[in-house]
């Protein structure tokens, strides 16, 4: 079974349309295809796959994978 952060980048590889073999996890926001546009696909697809409601400075904030961890976790997904 995948841990979280495996599905986390598995999440982060389809929303920004990414292949499967790239490296997600130094991903920066405005970096590849991560775009504003991407941006709001990323957050839907985290808040779907791991059942939980981002706050509006949540999604400002996430400008990093390890952000995107870092914030998981304070919702209370172990990561």
């Amino acid at each position: 079974m995948a841990s979280a952060v495996e599905k986390l980048e598995v999440v982060f590889r389809k929303a920004l349309e990414l292949p499967p073999s790239f490296d997600v996890k130094g991903l920066e926001y405005q970096q590849q295809t991560w775009d504003s546009v991407a941006h709001l696909r990323l957050v839907t697809a985290i808040e779907t796959e791991f059942d939980v409601m981002y706050e509006t400075d949540d999604i400002l904030g996430m400008s990093s994978f390890e952000k995107a961890v870092e914030t998981l976790k304070r919702l209370g997904v172990e990561m």
